[in-house]
């Protein structure tokens, strides 16, 4: 059986909503069209640290030439007990670390 539908645009009234502690709704800034953003300071630093790490290159060429340097000379030996766990870990979670 089919409902009578009071308004067929699906959108009810605004008229009890108030906005959020801690921030401003200015009517006029609304009918205007202006917009606002806040940025909370946690956003602030989270994109800081992002930008930062843009920064950091993905091979750490100094650790890459002292490992070439190492196996060059004989002197490298990793730990096979961590190489091992490694790539268990790698292969259980299908990862190439």
């Amino acid at each position: 059986m089919i409902e009578k539908i009071n308004d067929p645009s699906g959108v009810g009234s605004l008229g009890n909503v108030k906005p959020r502690r801690g921030t401003s709704y200015d009517l006029e800034d609304a009918i205007a069209g202006k917009d606002d953003l806040a940025v909370s300071p946690f956003a602030r630093e989270m994109a800081n640290i992002s930008l930062e790490l843009t920064k950091v290159p993905d091979v750490r060429e100094d650790r890459v030439e002292d490992l070439k340097r190492q196996i060059e000379e004989g002197s490298y030996n990793p730990d096979l007990k961590v190489l091992a766990a490694r790539l268990l870990w790698a292969g259980i979670n299908k990862t190439e670390d």
